[in-house]
């Protein structure tokens, strides 16, 4: 009788495939083809997602860089309005205001190092922008100015500095002049409020294809590196759905323009004026103006910058604006 072999002893040849032991070079290698596989196919969907929609993949960045900072997306009743806004940290309340057509993400430069250095950050989409809600109205600067004043008090802050950049700035201006109550510091990035002479019509900020998108991007960049196909089409397929918000938003800053001439000696709190010293945009003479009606004013120019200096150039413009906020 034949005895009954373990698989053990079974020959090598004879044995059954699923008795066999794999080689171990057989194992490193297919490990390493899925370890491949695994790095590969993200990478892959990675780059077909940032070929079709790289203004997603951005805030997706921006997102998990929020995420790892604390800081929330939220929503809040203002009035009438639904309104967006991010917040994070812990200290004194600092209100963000971002410019034309913009939104709160364009202050992702700057809000980690606000929110580590000890304050609380508050960053607002304006009515019309971002989030935000866009009703049918005529999106005055006095509108805007009014709802982020309301906006505080929903948030029960009772006095916050204020940091707005470009028309933000405007808004930040009005709010300090009609409620000086609420503004303890005010910092103003590149701010408009103040008439000045422009060889540009308001069409420039409304852009309907690649060479008008290169053309504003010459006047918010000192040195402005020529935007791929892929991501020009992204961006104006993301701003053209609001250019009615931005028509009116423009027909009523050209309508209000001026209104703070005169009214800024008024303002007698401790005060920031940051600028991109090569900003095409808003001239630095300007800058000098505001400086010169509130003289207790700290006028900063940052050469080699442009209007967009708060995010281009936030790694010399936001530690300067944190030492002022702390300052006595």
């Amino acid at each position: 009788m034949t005895p009954i072999l373990n698989s053990s002893e079974m020959p090598a040849r004879g044995r059954p495939a699923f008795f066999r032991r794999p080689k171990p070079w057989s194992m490193w290698r297919r490990a390493a083809r899925y370890f491949a596989l695994a790095m590969v196919i993200p990478w892959i969907l990675f780059t077909i997602a940032m070929y079709r929609h790289p203004l997603w993949v951005v805030d997706q960045g921006i997102a998990l860089q929020f995420a790892l900072d604390g800081v929330h997306s939220e929503y809040a009743q203002v009035g009438p309005y639904r309104v967006h806004y991010f917040v994070g940290g812990r200290g004194t309340p600092v209100l963000l205001i971002h410019g034309l057509g913009e939104r709160a993400q364009d202050w992702a430069p700057a809000i980690p190092e606000l929110i580590h250095n000890g304050f609380r950050v508050y960053a607002v989409d304006l009515l019309g922008c971002g989030k935000s809600d866009h009703p049918d109205i005529a999106y005055t600067l006095q509108q805007q100015a009014e709802m982020v004043h309301q906006f505080l008090g929903v948030m029960h802050v009772q006095q916050a500095d204020v940091v707005g950049w470009s028309l933000g700035g405007w808004v930040a201006l009005k709010l300090t002049v009609e409620h000086p109550e609420v503004v303890q510091r005010l910092i103003l990035d590149d701010s408009a409020g103040m008439q000045f002479t422009v060889n540009f019509g308001p069409e420039i900020f409304m852009p309907k294809n690649r060479a008008d998108l290169a053309r504003l991007q010459q006047l918010l960049v000192v040195h402005p590196i020529p935007i791929p196909a892929f991501l020009a089409n992204d961006i104006l397929r993301y701003l053209q759905p609001n250019y009615w918000v931005m028509r009116r938003t423009i027909q009523s800053a050209l309508s209000e323009e001026g209104d703070l001439d005169g009214q800024l000696q008024n303002i007698k709190i401790p005060v920031l004026i940051a600028w991109g010293a090569q900003d095409a945009l808003i001239p630095p003479s300007i800058a000098d103006a505001m400086h010169q009606q509130m003289p207790q004013s700290v006028l900063e120019l940052y050469e080699g910058c442009g209007h967009s200096a708060p995010a281009v150039c936030a790694g010399r413009m936001t530690p300067d604006a944190v030492k002022f906020l702390q300052s006595q």
